[in-house]
């Protein structure tokens, strides 16, 4: 009795170790997400929007703040010259304040505007890399597929770096 445990102990055992060596180990690869986003084409069109959408905001708020500048040494001339009242002096800069405020807010807005329209820009970009990048991980059994450029990996020289593959599936090679 003690024999056939033993035996089947060691049958199991192999067996196990046989199925164990027939499942490929699992596949890790990496790629560099910023360097594949800058090299492509539609990222580089998607900058050039960008910054002209940018310089037309960056215009409007150096022609507020000109306009404010004018006012504010206009107001120190007639000050200076004695040309205003009490009164008058006190409604000139609430209203130099009020100017300044606006560009403030304006500021705030243009930074806002800003950041929708790179959103708006790049988002479908990102979407066709991730849909590029999952589909090349299940045609080649990737279990994960790390970010060379956010630093999201402890190791990876056992990795397969696959963006050249992304490439392909995005019709850049």
């Amino acid at each position: 009795m003690f024999r056939k445990t033993p035996i089947c102990l060691l049958v199991a055992l192999l067996m196990g170790a046989v199925s164990l060596n027939a499942q490929a180990p699992p596949k890790y690869g990496h790629m560099n997400l910023g360097n594949l986003l800058e090299s492509m084409s539609e990222t580089k069109a998607a900058n050039e929007r960008l910054k002209v959408f940018a310089d037309s905001l960056t215009a409007i708020d150096e022609k507020m703040t000109k306009a404010f500048q004018e006012a504010y040494a206009k107001l120190e001339q007639e000050y200076n010259k004695g040309e205003l009242t009490p009164v008058q002096t006190q409604q000139r800069q609430a209203e130099l304040q009020k100017q300044q405020e606006d560009i403030q807010k304006f500021e705030q807005q243009a930074q806002q505007s800003l950041n929708a329209k790179r959103d708006e820009l790049l988002k479908p970009i990102l979407t066709r890399v991730e849909d590029a990048v999952k589909a090349v991980a299940t045609e080649n059994g990737y279990l994960m597929i790390f970010d060379t450029s956010s630093g999201a990996f402890l190791f990876a020289a056992e990795a397969d770096d696959v963006a050249p593959l992304v490439k392909k599936k995005l019709g850049m090679q």
